[in-house]
């Protein structure tokens, strides 16, 4: 007998068999323990806090007063999400408030609703957005955990040209998601707000008057999306330098005030030729009204895209054929408002072309197209639908509707659609809107 056998014969003997019997005495035991014991799927705490999640506020309280369990679940969900604005009218009470402070993680107010509860420190704060008026200016406290912060001045803020003051601190050590709108950053102020940016993530940038950008040794190498809506005071190519600073942007999203001129494009272009942002896949560029070449042109600039939206620009055949290697990995397109150059045919090449298509929001095509098209390989992808379907004069329109919508109901997974739009005045009919919760019937 070989030594391997020897050993496995002890092992058993000692180790295996001894373990076996156990388990054969637990199994019946346990068996018979299932056919007296019946436990309900709201017993399970795990169960409750899903089912919680898709609840209102005043279901979550509802549910608090069941029982003990149910309190113990349900209670860190009511708390889990606290606004104490002006405009939402009832705040919870100081000291409840502060007995629950530990359970809050998104935080939203005002700073002369929040005066009362200021020296209340909540430890476990990730998200937080502070809503100021007129003469106010935010005052944000030491929050360690804090990961995203949101500072909005009031609807008016505009119309008055009074924004308020942010000064900046240090205490945000894991801040990563920064928003400001209608916010004013004084001189004195920029230093510290472009020495905080350079470890975020996230930056929005929204009708914010930035006294001073920052020097051009400045790196912002960590921000992967990036959204700015400028307002007036600052030069294109002030924000153009601002944004060649973000070499690892992933996302942009850029409104561009007034027309701008076409050499200033060609050099947004020519920057996206060069690679200045390589990891670049998603972009927005409403407002800048590009002409079919000037899109081209930006569109051969990024090595891969998979989200666009020119809403208003003139989507033409270079346009068309500067996308097509990119139809592979395409998952958003959006051309709301666009100029179509090649006709109707661009919806039917882009819904048979892109696999992983998620969202679709274009101009008019007919229904001949949708119809005779080639089929689509985004069936079990694509979620949002938005296409003007346009029925010829003379057609028979509620045979061409089921048609239609048969064509549409191979979309397994579509959530939201409308077949209804077009330029005003027109005579033809069109389809119309339909939400869905999932899918078509």
């Amino acid at each position: 007998m070989c030594l391997v056998c020897c050993v496995w014969r002890c092992t058993k003997k000692v180790l295996v068999q001894p373990r076996l019997q156990l388990i054969r005495s637990i199994v019946p035991q346990f068996r018979m323990s299932l056919t007296t014991v019946t436990i309900t799927p709201l017993e399970l705490p795990e169960i409750r806090t899903t089912i919680g999640k898709f609840l209102d506020r005043s279901d979550l309280a509802q549910c608090l007063y069941v029982c003990k369990a149910w309190h113990a679940s349900f209670l860190p969900l009511v708390w889990s999400t606290v606004s104490i604005l002006r405009s939402k009218g009832r705040y919870p009470g100081v000291e409840a408030f502060k007995s629950h402070s530990h359970l809050i993680r998104n935080l939203a107010y005002d700073p002369r609703s929040w005066r009362a509860y200021e020296s209340i420190h909540c430890r476990n704060v990730s998200t937080l957005h502070v809503h100021c008026y007129r003469y106010d200016s935010p005052v944000i406290g030491q929050h360690d955990q804090l990961r995203q912060l949101s500072i909005e001045g009031g609807r008016w803020c505009g119309r008055t040209g009074i924004y308020p003051c942010w000064k900046p601190t240090n205490s945000l050590p894991k801040l990563s998601s920064l928003a400001l709108k209608k916010v004013k950053i004084d001189l004195d102020s920029t230093e510290k707000f472009w020495n905080l940016c350079t470890g975020l993530e996230s930056l929005s940038i929204r009708l914010t008057n930035i006294a001073r950008f920052p020097d051009k040794s400045m790196s912002f190498e960590r921000i992967e999306k990036l959204v700015l809506f400028p307002r007036s005071g600052h030069s294109f190519e002030q924000w153009l330098a601002f944004i060649t600073q973000c070499p690892n942007l992933v996302s942009l999203d850029w409104v561009r005030e007034g027309d701008g001129s076409p050499a200033s494009t060609d050099i947004f272009a020519a920057h996206l030729a060069k690679d200045t942002w390589p990891k670049l896949c998603e972009i927005r560029l409403p407002n800048f009204s590009l002409s079919d070449s000037q899109l081209s042109k930006i569109v051969n600039g990024m090595q891969q895209i998979k989200s666009l939206d020119v809403a208003g620009c003139t989507f033409g055949a270079l346009s068309l054929a500067a996308l097509r290697p990119h139809f592979s990995i395409l998952r958003q397109l959006k051309l709301e408002s666009a100029v179509f150059e090649t006709g109707s045919s661009i919806i039917p090449e882009v819904l048979a072309s892109c696999p992983q298509l998620e969202i679709l929001i274009a101009g008019g095509v007919t229904s001949e197209d949708i119809l005779q098209g080639p089929p689509w390989v985004c069936e079990r992808t694509l979620k949002t639908l938005y296409v003007c379907i346009i029925i010829p004069p003379g057609e028979d329109m509620d045979h061409h509707q089921r048609l239609v919508l048969k064509r549409i109901s191979r979309l397994c997974y579509l959530e939201d659609f409308s077949l209804l739009g077009g330029s005003p005045g027109r005579t033809e009919a069109r389809i119309r809107l339909l939400h869905l919760g999932k899918g078509l019937e």
